[in-house]
């Protein structure tokens, strides 16, 4: 059902089924799992979609928009955990519509 939609990039709050998983990889759906609530409601307040809570609500959802995602990681200089550096992973949405748009840091 996703798939009709042609969405670029699903984030969800929990997880999603490997056969599910396998067949967003194979239609070139990017997908986030275990994304706290709050975080999907300001992601979806600044690229103006709306929360479906579940795959059976899909009447016409309203998908949002962005410009470009991508995906960085970053190593942290002056942090280190028993010698090991951290590292964090980012994603970044830009290009939201101006009047809703926001800077949110994913950890």
């Amino acid at each position: 059902r996703i798939e009709a939609y042609h969405p670029n990039i699903l984030l969800v709050e929990k997880t999603v089924s490997r056969y599910a998983q396998d067949r967003l990889l194979d239609n070139e759906i990017s997908l986030v799992l275990n994304v706290k609530r709050p975080l999907l409601e300001r992601i979806a307040r600044c690229t103006g979609a709306k929360i479906v809570p579940t795959s059976d609500n899909l009447h016409a959802p309203k998908t949002g928009n962005c410009e470009y995602f991508h995906v960085e990681r970053y190593v942290e200089e002056h942090c280190s955990v028993m010698g090991k550096k951290l590292t964090k992973t980012l994603m970044f949405f830009e290009g939201c519509p101006k009047p809703l748009g926001c800077t949110v840091l994913l950890k």
